[in-house]
C-alpha cells in the first residue's frame, strides 16, 4: 500500500502539473505556419549577422520561467520585426535551421533524436526552469500568404518562441501578416520574431521539398 507521504506527494504533483497539461497538447499549427523545408548549404553565411539575429531574437523574449505553474511568463517584447537583405538568404536559412534545433537531430542517432524530441515536448512541465539559449524555437518560412493563412495566423496560439520569415512578400502582405499577428502577440506567453527577407533582384528560386 502507498504510504501517506506517497499519496500526499502524488496529490501535490497532480495539483502542480494540472495547469501545465493543456500545453502538452499544443502542436505545430500548419494552418498558420509553414516550416522551413530545406537544409542550409555548405556555406555557413555571415557569422556576424547570425550573432546579430540571435541577439535581436532574444532581446525582450523573457526567460520563460514562472514561480507558480499556473502563471504566464512575462514577455517584455512579444512581437518584433526586422528586415534582412535578400542576398543574406543563406545566412538566414542557417540561422533559422539552428534556432529551430534541426541541427540537433542531424547530430543524433534516430533513438537520440526521439529522446531529444520527447524532451522538447515535455519542456512545458518545467515551468520553473528558465529557457536555455539552445532551446529550440518553432520556425515558419512564408513565401506567400492568402486569406486562410491570415485567418489562421490571427487565431494562432504559439506553443514555443517562434521565428517567422516573410520571404520577399510585398509590403502590403507584410502589413496584413503583422496585423494578423497582433492578436496572437497580445495573448501569448511566447516571443514572436518576424524577419522580412528583402526582394533583391537576380535571386535564384530556392529548392523546396515536395
Amino acid at each position: 500500500m502507498l504510504s501517506a507521504a506517497g499519496v500526499a506527494l502524488a496529490v501535490v504533483a497532480g495539483i502542480a502539473f494540472a495547469p501545465r497539461l493543456p500545453r502538452l497538447r499544443r502542436r505545430y499549427d500548419s494552418a498558420a505556419l509553414q516550416a522551413l523545408s530545406r537544409r542550409p548549404d555548405m556555406n555557413p553565411g555571415d557569422e556576424r549577422l547570425k550573432l546579430e539575429l540571435a541577439a535581436w531574437a532574444r532581446t525582450g523574449a523573457g526567460h520563460g520561467a514562472t514561480l507558480l505553474p499556473w502563471q504566464r511568463p512575462r514577455v517584455p517584447l512579444p512581437l518584433t520585426l526586422r528586415s534582412v537583405e535578400g542576398h543574406h538568404e543563406n545566412t538566414l536559412v542557417h540561422f533559422a535551421y539552428r534556432l529551430a534545433g534541426y541541427h540537433q537531430l542531424d547530430e543524433r542517432s534516430r533513438l537520440g533524436g526521439l529522446i531529444y524530441r520527447l524532451g522538447v515536448q515535455l519542456r512545458p512541465l518545467l515551468w520553473f526552469v528558465p529557457r536555455r539559449p539552445d532551446t529550440p524555437w518553432d520556425d515558419c518560412w512564408l513565401t506567400a500568404v492568402d486569406a486562410p493563412r491570415l485567418i489562421a495566423l490571427a487565431r494562432w496560439q504559439p506553443r514555443r518562441p517562434t521565428l517567422i520569415v516573410l520571404d520577399r512578400l510585398q509590403p502590403a502582405e507584410v502589413s496584413r501578416v503583422m496585423e494578423a499577428l497582433t492578436h496572437a502577440a497580445s495573448l501569448t506567453e511566447q516571443p514572436i520574431r518576424v524577419v522580412v527577407l528583402g526582394r533583391d533582384s537576380g535571386r535564384k528560386a530556392p529548392q523546396r521539398k515536395g
